[in-house]
Protein backbone atom coordinates (compact mmCIF):
# COMPACT_ATOMS: atom_id res chain seq x y z
CA UNK A 1 0.00 0.00 0.00
CA UNK A 2 2.77 2.40 -0.76
CA UNK A 3 1.01 4.36 -3.26
CA UNK A 4 -1.52 5.79 -0.25
CA UNK A 5 1.71 7.26 1.48
CA UNK A 6 1.43 9.61 -1.60
CA UNK A 7 -1.80 10.55 -1.49
CA UNK A 8 -2.98 14.20 0.61
CA UNK A 9 -4.84 13.18 3.75
CA UNK A 10 -7.64 15.95 2.55
CA UNK A 11 -8.63 13.45 0.07
CA UNK A 12 -10.12 11.20 2.89
CA UNK A 13 -11.22 14.01 5.04
CA UNK A 14 -13.71 15.49 1.67
CA UNK A 15 -15.11 11.54 0.93
CA UNK A 16 -15.86 10.41 4.55
CA UNK A 17 -18.67 12.77 5.26
CA UNK A 18 -20.67 11.79 1.60
CA UNK A 19 -19.75 7.94 1.98
CA UNK A 20 -23.53 7.49 2.20
CA UNK A 21 -24.78 9.77 -0.54
CA UNK A 22 -22.38 7.98 -2.60
CA UNK A 23 -23.54 4.41 -2.31
CA UNK A 24 -27.41 6.07 -2.41
CA UNK A 25 -26.75 7.33 -6.00
CA UNK A 26 -25.00 4.46 -7.35
CA UNK A 27 -27.33 2.04 -5.99
CA UNK A 28 -30.44 3.92 -7.84
CA UNK A 29 -28.38 3.37 -11.05
CA UNK A 30 -28.37 -0.21 -10.22
CA UNK A 31 -32.48 -0.16 -9.53
CA UNK A 32 -33.03 1.22 -12.54
CA UNK A 33 -30.85 -1.22 -14.93
CA UNK A 34 -31.52 -3.75 -17.16
CA UNK A 35 -32.55 -6.16 -15.01
CA UNK A 36 -32.97 -4.21 -11.75
CA UNK A 37 -31.76 -5.84 -9.04
CA UNK A 38 -33.83 -7.19 -6.26
CA UNK A 39 -33.86 -5.61 -2.36
CA UNK A 40 -31.78 -8.14 -0.78
CA UNK A 41 -29.00 -7.92 -3.65
CA UNK A 42 -29.67 -3.77 -3.64
CA UNK A 43 -28.59 -4.05 0.25
CA UNK A 44 -25.73 -6.39 -0.69
CA UNK A 45 -24.47 -3.59 -2.56
CA UNK A 46 -24.88 -0.76 -0.36
CA UNK A 47 -23.04 -2.43 2.01
CA UNK A 48 -19.91 -3.54 -0.13
CA UNK A 49 -19.74 0.49 -1.59
CA UNK A 50 -19.97 2.18 1.93
CA UNK A 51 -17.51 -0.56 3.01
CA UNK A 52 -15.06 0.07 -0.10
CA UNK A 53 -15.03 4.02 0.52
CA UNK A 54 -14.41 3.94 4.20
CA UNK A 55 -11.32 1.47 3.98
CA UNK A 56 -10.21 3.57 0.69
CA UNK A 57 -9.99 6.41 3.54
CA UNK A 58 -8.66 4.38 6.00
CA UNK A 59 -5.81 3.64 4.16
CA UNK A 60 -5.25 7.07 2.75
CA UNK A 61 -5.23 8.42 6.56
CA UNK A 62 -3.55 5.31 7.57
CA UNK A 63 -1.64 3.65 5.29
CA UNK A 64 0.62 0.94 7.04
CA UNK A 65 -2.15 0.44 9.98
CA UNK A 66 -4.88 0.84 8.06
CA UNK A 67 -4.30 -2.30 5.62
CA UNK A 68 -4.02 -4.72 8.76
CA UNK A 69 -7.80 -3.58 9.34
CA UNK A 70 -8.96 -4.12 5.71
CA UNK A 71 -7.36 -7.16 5.24
CA UNK A 72 -8.25 -8.44 8.04
CA UNK A 73 -12.23 -7.79 7.14
CA UNK A 74 -12.03 -8.92 3.28
CA UNK A 75 -10.34 -12.21 4.65
CA UNK A 76 -14.04 -12.68 6.13
CA UNK A 77 -15.82 -11.64 3.86
CA UNK A 78 -14.32 -14.17 1.50
CA UNK A 79 -15.34 -16.85 3.88
CA UNK A 80 -18.76 -15.57 4.64
CA UNK A 81 -18.60 -15.80 0.78
CA UNK A 82 -17.61 -19.62 0.70
CA UNK A 83 -19.95 -20.53 3.35
CA UNK A 84 -23.02 -18.84 1.66
CA UNK A 85 -22.23 -20.06 -1.78
CA UNK A 86 -21.81 -16.86 -3.33
CA UNK A 87 -19.48 -15.79 -6.07
CA UNK A 88 -16.13 -13.68 -4.92
CA UNK A 89 -16.83 -11.65 -8.11
CA UNK A 90 -20.29 -10.57 -5.98
CA UNK A 91 -17.63 -7.75 -3.98
CA UNK A 92 -15.16 -7.73 -6.04
CA UNK A 93 -18.57 -5.36 -8.62
CA UNK A 94 -18.88 -3.17 -4.94
CA UNK A 95 -15.27 -2.36 -5.49
CA UNK A 96 -15.71 -1.20 -8.88
CA UNK A 97 -18.79 0.72 -7.91
CA UNK A 98 -17.06 2.25 -4.67
CA UNK A 99 -14.33 3.44 -6.49
CA UNK A 100 -17.09 4.60 -8.91
CA UNK A 101 -18.76 6.42 -6.36
CA UNK A 102 -15.61 7.65 -4.73
CA UNK A 103 -14.75 9.96 -7.66
CA UNK A 104 -18.09 11.15 -8.40
CA UNK A 105 -17.97 12.51 -4.75
CA UNK A 106 -14.76 14.25 -4.71
CA UNK A 107 -16.00 15.89 -8.42
CA UNK A 108 -18.92 16.92 -7.09
CA UNK A 109 -17.98 18.68 -3.39
CA UNK A 110 -17.44 22.04 -2.86
CA UNK A 111 -13.46 22.97 -4.34
CA UNK A 112 -13.61 19.73 -6.65
CA UNK A 113 -10.66 17.99 -6.94
CA UNK A 114 -8.18 20.52 -6.42
CA UNK A 115 -5.31 17.51 -7.57
CA UNK A 116 -2.65 18.80 -10.08
CA UNK A 117 -1.77 15.63 -12.74
CA UNK A 118 1.23 14.19 -10.84
CA UNK A 119 -1.47 13.84 -7.23
CA UNK A 120 -4.56 12.60 -9.64
CA UNK A 121 -1.95 9.70 -10.87
CA UNK A 122 -1.43 8.93 -7.34
CA UNK A 123 -4.85 8.73 -6.46
CA UNK A 124 -5.37 6.70 -9.13
CA UNK A 125 -2.60 4.02 -8.90
CA UNK A 126 -3.79 3.69 -5.08
CA UNK A 127 -7.34 3.25 -6.46
CA UNK A 128 -6.61 0.18 -8.29
CA UNK A 129 -3.83 -1.16 -6.10
CA UNK A 130 -6.49 -1.46 -4.00
CA UNK A 131 -9.01 -3.32 -5.48
CA UNK A 132 -5.81 -5.51 -6.86
CA UNK A 133 -5.09 -6.11 -2.72
CA UNK A 134 -8.22 -6.40 -1.57
CA UNK A 135 -9.09 -8.90 -4.67
CA UNK A 136 -6.32 -11.05 -3.94
CA UNK A 137 -7.57 -11.36 0.00
CA UNK A 138 -10.93 -11.94 -0.88
CA UNK A 139 -10.03 -15.29 -3.49
CA UNK A 140 -7.68 -16.24 -0.14
CA UNK A 141 -10.60 -16.25 2.71
CA UNK A 142 -12.86 -18.18 -0.02
CA UNK A 143 -10.11 -20.77 -0.68
CA UNK A 144 -9.44 -21.38 2.80
CA UNK A 145 -12.79 -22.20 3.86
CA UNK A 146 -13.90 -23.97 1.06
CA UNK A 147 -10.77 -26.36 1.60
CA UNK A 148 -11.70 -25.95 5.53
CA UNK A 149 -15.34 -26.98 4.63
CA UNK A 150 -13.85 -29.83 2.36
CA UNK A 151 -11.43 -31.09 5.34
CA UNK A 152 -14.51 -31.21 7.20
CA UNK A 153 -16.89 -33.02 4.91
CA UNK A 154 -13.54 -35.38 4.77
CA UNK A 155 -13.16 -35.76 8.53
CA UNK A 156 -16.88 -36.60 8.81
CA UNK A 157 -17.17 -38.88 6.04
CA UNK A 158 -14.02 -40.96 8.06
CA UNK A 159 -15.41 -40.74 11.21
CA UNK A 160 -19.14 -42.25 9.50
CA UNK A 161 -16.66 -44.99 8.31
CA UNK A 162 -15.00 -45.61 11.67
CA UNK A 163 -18.38 -45.79 12.92
CA UNK A 164 -19.82 -48.41 10.57
CA UNK A 165 -16.85 -50.30 11.02
CA UNK A 166 -17.49 -50.43 15.10
CA UNK A 167 -20.72 -52.11 14.76
CA UNK A 168 -19.18 -54.45 11.94
CA UNK A 169 -16.27 -55.65 14.20
CA UNK A 170 -18.89 -56.30 17.19
CA UNK A 171 -21.09 -58.02 15.47
CA UNK A 172 -22.27 -61.49 16.57
CA UNK A 173 -21.67 -63.83 14.85
CA UNK A 174 -18.32 -62.10 13.48
CA UNK A 175 -18.33 -60.53 10.22
CA UNK A 176 -17.08 -61.92 7.13
CA UNK A 177 -12.95 -61.13 7.65
CA UNK A 178 -12.70 -59.63 4.06
CA UNK A 179 -15.25 -57.26 4.62
CA UNK A 180 -13.69 -56.25 7.96
CA UNK A 181 -10.53 -55.63 6.56
CA UNK A 182 -11.99 -53.44 3.27
CA UNK A 183 -13.74 -50.96 5.37
CA UNK A 184 -10.68 -50.62 7.78
CA UNK A 185 -8.67 -49.57 4.88
CA UNK A 186 -11.55 -47.35 4.06
CA UNK A 187 -11.38 -45.97 7.34
CA UNK A 188 -7.60 -46.09 7.53
CA UNK A 189 -7.66 -47.93 10.71
CA UNK A 190 -5.15 -50.57 10.95
CA UNK A 191 -6.50 -54.02 12.33
CA UNK A 192 -4.83 -54.72 16.04
CA UNK A 193 -4.24 -58.08 17.11
CA UNK A 194 -6.51 -57.70 20.38
CA UNK A 195 -9.15 -55.14 21.31
CA UNK A 196 -11.15 -54.57 24.49
CA UNK A 197 -14.58 -52.61 24.17
CA UNK A 198 -16.20 -50.30 26.42
CA UNK A 199 -19.32 -48.97 26.92
CA UNK A 200 -20.54 -45.82 28.51
CA UNK A 201 -23.73 -44.14 30.19
CA UNK A 202 -24.43 -40.95 31.05
CA UNK A 203 -24.05 -39.95 34.43
CA UNK A 204 -26.75 -37.88 34.69
CA UNK A 205 -29.99 -37.59 32.45
CA UNK A 206 -29.85 -34.98 29.88
CA UNK A 207 -26.61 -33.75 31.09
CA UNK A 208 -23.81 -32.86 28.74
CA UNK A 209 -23.32 -33.04 25.56
CA UNK A 210 -21.79 -35.98 23.16
CA UNK A 211 -18.32 -35.99 23.56
CA UNK A 212 -15.99 -35.68 21.18
CA UNK A 213 -13.20 -38.59 21.51
CA UNK A 214 -9.64 -37.56 20.08
CA UNK A 215 -7.64 -39.85 21.40
CA UNK A 216 -5.72 -41.68 17.55
CA UNK A 217 -7.06 -44.70 16.77
CA UNK A 218 -10.25 -45.50 18.90
CA UNK A 219 -13.38 -46.39 17.39
CA UNK A 220 -16.41 -44.84 18.82
CA UNK A 221 -19.99 -44.05 18.12
CA UNK A 222 -21.64 -41.94 20.87
CA UNK A 223 -24.54 -41.42 18.71
CA UNK A 224 -25.56 -45.17 19.20
CA UNK A 225 -28.52 -45.95 21.26
CA UNK A 226 -25.81 -47.60 23.62
CA UNK A 227 -22.55 -45.55 23.20
CA UNK A 228 -19.39 -47.39 22.92
CA UNK A 229 -15.15 -47.41 22.21
CA UNK A 230 -13.13 -49.97 21.07
CA UNK A 231 -9.54 -49.86 22.12
CA UNK A 232 -6.63 -51.58 19.48
CA UNK A 233 -4.00 -53.63 21.79
CA UNK A 234 -5.06 -52.28 25.27
CA UNK A 235 -1.75 -54.25 26.25
CA UNK A 236 0.83 -52.57 24.70
CA UNK A 237 2.78 -49.30 25.90
CA UNK A 238 1.12 -46.20 24.05
CA UNK A 239 -2.42 -47.41 23.65
CA UNK A 240 -5.05 -44.78 23.58
CA UNK A 241 -6.04 -43.34 26.62
CA UNK A 242 -9.58 -42.37 27.21
CA UNK A 243 -9.98 -37.78 28.03
CA UNK A 244 -10.41 -37.39 31.57
CA UNK A 245 -13.64 -35.08 30.83
CA UNK A 246 -15.35 -38.52 29.20
CA UNK A 247 -14.70 -40.08 32.76
CA UNK A 248 -15.85 -37.14 34.64
CA UNK A 249 -19.21 -37.11 33.04
CA UNK A 250 -19.63 -41.03 31.70
CA UNK A 251 -19.73 -43.85 33.42
CA UNK A 252 -17.27 -46.09 31.45
CA UNK A 253 -16.93 -49.93 31.77
CA UNK A 254 -14.55 -51.68 29.76
CA UNK A 255 -14.03 -55.40 28.79
CA UNK A 256 -11.16 -57.98 28.57
CA UNK A 257 -8.77 -57.59 25.97
CA UNK A 258 -9.70 -60.16 23.72
CA UNK A 259 -8.30 -61.54 19.89
CA UNK A 260 -10.09 -59.40 16.94
CA UNK A 261 -12.76 -61.79 16.08
CA UNK A 262 -14.18 -62.07 19.69
CA UNK A 263 -14.71 -57.91 19.87
CA UNK A 264 -18.45 -59.15 20.88
CA UNK A 265 -17.62 -60.95 24.05
CA UNK A 266 -15.67 -57.97 25.30
CA UNK A 267 -18.62 -56.25 24.84
CA UNK A 268 -21.12 -58.38 26.42
CA UNK A 269 -18.58 -58.52 29.26
CA UNK A 270 -18.35 -54.59 29.43
CA UNK A 271 -22.17 -54.41 29.11
CA UNK A 272 -22.75 -56.77 32.36
CA UNK A 273 -20.13 -54.45 33.86
CA UNK A 274 -21.54 -50.92 33.84
CA UNK A 275 -25.21 -52.93 34.50
CA UNK A 276 -23.29 -53.92 38.26
CA UNK A 277 -21.87 -50.51 38.57
CA UNK A 278 -25.58 -49.03 37.64
CA UNK A 279 -27.15 -51.14 39.80
CA UNK A 280 -24.40 -49.94 42.90
CA UNK A 281 -23.32 -53.54 43.27
CA UNK A 282 -19.59 -52.24 42.13
CA UNK A 283 -18.05 -48.87 42.26
CA UNK A 284 -18.43 -47.00 39.46
CA UNK A 285 -15.80 -44.25 39.34
CA UNK A 286 -13.19 -43.35 36.33
CA UNK A 287 -12.66 -46.54 34.40
CA UNK A 288 -13.97 -49.69 35.23
CA UNK A 289 -12.55 -52.36 34.27
CA UNK A 290 -14.73 -55.93 33.80
CA UNK A 291 -11.19 -57.66 35.02
CA UNK A 292 -10.74 -56.49 38.52
CA UNK A 293 -14.68 -57.50 39.41
CA UNK A 294 -14.60 -61.30 38.12
CA UNK A 295 -15.89 -62.10 41.63
CA UNK A 296 -19.31 -60.10 40.60
CA UNK A 297 -19.72 -60.92 37.31
CA UNK A 298 -19.75 -64.58 37.82
CA UNK A 299 -22.00 -64.40 40.71
CA UNK A 300 -24.51 -62.60 38.64
CA UNK A 301 -23.90 -65.55 36.02
CA UNK A 302 -25.17 -67.98 38.70
CA UNK A 303 -28.27 -66.81 39.74
CA UNK A 304 -30.61 -69.49 41.26
CA UNK A 305 -27.65 -71.75 40.88
CA UNK A 306 -25.98 -70.26 43.61
CA UNK A 307 -29.58 -69.58 45.84
CA UNK A 308 -30.00 -73.03 45.58
CA UNK A 309 -26.22 -74.00 46.78
CA UNK A 310 -26.93 -70.88 49.47
CA UNK A 311 -29.57 -73.11 51.20
CA UNK A 312 -27.16 -76.30 51.63
CA UNK A 313 -23.55 -74.72 52.30
CA UNK A 314 -24.75 -72.04 54.74
CA UNK A 315 -27.49 -73.89 56.34
CA UNK A 316 -25.10 -74.10 59.54
CA UNK A 317 -26.20 -70.55 60.22
CA UNK A 318 -29.61 -70.70 60.06
CA UNK A 319 -29.38 -71.65 63.43
CA UNK A 320 -27.81 -68.88 64.58
CA UNK A 321 -30.16 -64.88 65.88
CA UNK A 322 -30.32 -63.19 62.69
CA UNK A 323 -27.83 -60.29 63.99
CA UNK A 324 -25.33 -62.47 64.94
CA UNK A 325 -25.67 -64.42 61.90
CA UNK A 326 -24.69 -61.54 59.32
CA UNK A 327 -21.72 -60.79 61.89
CA UNK A 328 -20.38 -64.20 61.15
CA UNK A 329 -21.14 -63.77 57.53
CA UNK A 330 -19.15 -61.53 57.01
CA UNK A 331 -16.47 -62.71 59.03
CA UNK A 332 -16.16 -66.02 57.28
CA UNK A 333 -16.14 -64.29 53.75
CA UNK A 334 -13.39 -62.07 55.18
CA UNK A 335 -11.55 -65.34 56.65
CA UNK A 336 -12.05 -66.91 53.42
CA UNK A 337 -10.37 -64.41 50.84
CA UNK A 338 -7.69 -64.03 54.08
CA UNK A 339 -6.86 -67.75 54.44
CA UNK A 340 -7.96 -67.66 57.29
CA UNK A 341 -4.99 -64.94 58.78
CA UNK A 342 -7.40 -63.72 61.55
CA UNK A 343 -4.95 -60.34 62.01
CA UNK A 344 -5.77 -59.60 57.99
CA UNK A 345 -9.31 -60.49 57.96
CA UNK A 346 -9.98 -57.97 61.06
CA UNK A 347 -8.27 -54.96 59.25
CA UNK A 348 -10.69 -55.55 56.20
CA UNK A 349 -13.57 -55.88 58.96
CA UNK A 350 -12.24 -53.05 61.05
CA UNK A 351 -12.60 -55.22 64.08
CA UNK A 352 -10.11 -56.60 67.07
CA UNK A 353 -8.16 -59.86 65.81
CA UNK A 354 -9.43 -61.25 68.89
CA UNK A 355 -12.91 -60.85 67.96
CA UNK A 356 -12.10 -62.04 64.80
CA UNK A 357 -10.71 -65.28 66.33
CA UNK A 358 -13.76 -65.79 68.94
CA UNK A 359 -16.04 -65.63 65.76
CA UNK A 360 -13.92 -68.04 63.94
CA UNK A 361 -14.28 -70.69 66.99
CA UNK A 362 -17.66 -70.63 66.74
CA UNK A 363 -17.82 -70.83 63.03
CA UNK A 364 -15.57 -74.24 63.52
CA UNK A 365 -17.91 -75.15 65.84
CA UNK A 366 -20.86 -74.73 63.41
CA UNK A 367 -19.38 -75.81 60.04
CA UNK A 368 -16.97 -78.56 61.13
CA UNK A 369 -14.95 -80.15 58.68
CA UNK A 370 -16.21 -78.06 55.83
CA UNK A 371 -13.74 -75.30 57.07
CA UNK A 372 -11.05 -77.75 55.95
CA UNK A 373 -11.87 -78.69 52.80
CA UNK A 374 -10.71 -76.30 50.22
CA UNK A 375 -13.61 -77.43 47.30
CA UNK A 376 -16.14 -75.95 50.13
CA UNK A 377 -14.28 -72.82 51.25
CA UNK A 378 -14.59 -71.97 47.28
CA UNK A 379 -18.43 -72.51 47.29
CA UNK A 380 -19.18 -70.94 50.52
CA UNK A 381 -17.19 -68.14 49.57
CA UNK A 382 -18.66 -67.76 46.21
CA UNK A 383 -22.18 -67.82 47.39
CA UNK A 384 -21.21 -65.17 50.13
CA UNK A 385 -19.78 -62.96 47.34
CA UNK A 386 -23.38 -63.70 46.11
CA UNK A 387 -25.05 -62.51 48.98
CA UNK A 388 -23.23 -59.38 48.95
CA UNK A 389 -23.94 -58.53 45.17
CA UNK A 390 -27.68 -59.14 46.24
CA UNK A 391 -27.39 -57.20 48.78
CA UNK A 392 -26.06 -54.07 46.70
CA UNK A 393 -28.18 -54.74 44.01
CA UNK A 394 -31.20 -54.05 46.78
CA UNK A 395 -30.20 -51.35 48.16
Amino acid sequence: MRAFEAVPAWVARRLRPHVHRAADEVLNELRRGDPPVGEEEAGRARAGIVAGIRHFCDLVEDPGAGWERVSAFYLRVGRHLARDGRDPVEVQQALRRSALAAWRTLAAVPGGLDLDLEALSLVVDAQFGYMDAVSEVIAAGYAAEVAARADGAADLAERRRRARLLHLLLADPPADEARVAALAAEARWPLPATVAVAVARQRTEGGGRTPVVAADGLLCDFGAPEPCLLVPDPDRPGRPRLPEALLRDWAVAVGPAVPLARAADSLRWARETLSLAARGVIPDGGLIRSAEHVPALVISRAGELIDDAAATRLAPLSTVPPARRERLAETLLALLEHNFNAADASRRLRVHPQTVRYRLRHLQDLFGDDLRDPRRCLEMELILHARLVNRGAAR
